[in-house]
């Protein structure tokens, strides 16, 4: 199946990574319905094609409304979730909304996709599904490993994954034609930069503010970081390619990276050596008590690259450089720092 020229719905088609699939699928002469509430979707992201006889139609509503979700599948071909509760402080903060809406919202959009036999369903999950799992690379048949209840933190990845469930049970009881994504630390132009946001915009958004970069723990962490072209070509190629149908498919980058290294990486792009640096404090302090991290995490991404051609093929540097060029030409979205 061919995207061009379809009809398609993309929930969270305002935030980061849901107004980047916008872009390329208005490239491809889709017909866009974008159902975001604009929480922390911005308007400024999909602005561009709001136009009278654009291609692009916001509905500025919550994917928990049962009717408005029916109505707007109805007359689509295919579906790309993207709305989630998403950022780790949210996750910590709210977990009674982060479990609300990533559960009860994506039951409304399966629900409507099965009612109305959409062609294909693209799940945005998340490696946090891997939970506390340090095995590396991660591939999509390894164990969950999570711990207690009573940390936070694994309310995200929890509710993910009973969004991966109720997709797998919906593909194998009503037939439904879906592809679950989990991405990789997603970065580049348009991500939050505000204390809710990922480490590379924050840590963009302190160094191109004169703000020491503040590294939680060690930072010797790591993480492998990806880039939102990769990310998006690999989601649209997962609505294409009919093997990938029922599939849950690692989506990233391989090269592992410190999250110190990252640090020292994003002020020499910067160009801001010597004014600021990097500054250590606890976790706790941030995120309060209810929260633990994870040492690693590195995605196996074999099968993606088998069933769908995907490589991450832009190399930390050069994402980074264009990340950073897009911040200080938009230099207003720089005040949701408070770091």
């Amino acid at each position: 199946m061919k995207i061009e020229g379809l009809k398609v719905l993309v929930t969270g088609g305002a935030g980061f990574i849901g107004s980047h699939l916008v872009d390329r699928l208005v490239d491809a002469s889709c017909q866009v319905i974008v159902l975001d509430n604009l929480s922390t979707g911005k308007l400024e992201n999909i602005a561009h094609h709001l136009t009278p006889n654009g291609k692009v139609r916001l509905v500025k509503a919550d994917i928990r409304n049962v009717e408005l979700v029916n109505q707007l599948v109805k007359d689509c071909q295919v579906v790309f979730h993207e709305a989630a509760v998403v950022g780790v402080k949210r996750y910590v903060e709210n977990p009674i909304d982060v479990i609300e809406v990533n559960v009860l919202g994506t039951h409304n959009i399966l629900e409507a996709a099965r009612k109305h036999d959409v062609e294909r369903l693209i799940l945005a999950s998340t490696s946090e599904v891997y939970g506390k799992n340090i095995k590396a690379p991660l591939s999509e048949g390894d164990d969950r490993v999570l711990g207690p209840t009573y940390i936070d933190r694994w309310c995200y990845s929890t509710s993910k994954a009973l969004d991966e469930h109720l997709v797998i049970g919906y593909h194998r009881r009503y037939g439904l034609k879906p592809v679950i994504l989990r991405y990789f630390n997603v970065y580049g132009p348009r991500q939050e930069c505000s204390a809710y946001g990922g480490v590379v915009s924050r840590f963009i958004a302190q160094a191109l503010t004169g703000r020491d970069l503040t590294v939680f723990g060690d930072g010797k962490q790591t993480r492998c970081f990806t880039y939102i072209e990769d990310i998006v070509e690999g989601t649209i190629r997962a609505a294409e390619v009919d093997e990938a149908i029922g599939k849950i498919l690692n989506l990233g980058s391989t090269n592992e990276t410190k999250i110190i290294d990252l640090a020292h990486l994003v002020i020499k792009l910067a160009g801001v050596e010597g004014k600021v640096k990097p500054i250590y404090i606890p976790y706790e302090k941030f995120y309060g008590r209810w929260y633990e991290d994870l040492p690693r995490r590195v995605p196996d991404v074999s099968e993606a690259s088998k069933i769908l051609g995907f490589s991450s093929k832009t190399n930390l540097v050069e994402g980074l450089r264009e990340t950073i060029e897009w911040y200080k030409r938009n230099f207003n979205r720089l005040s949701e720092i408070t770091l």
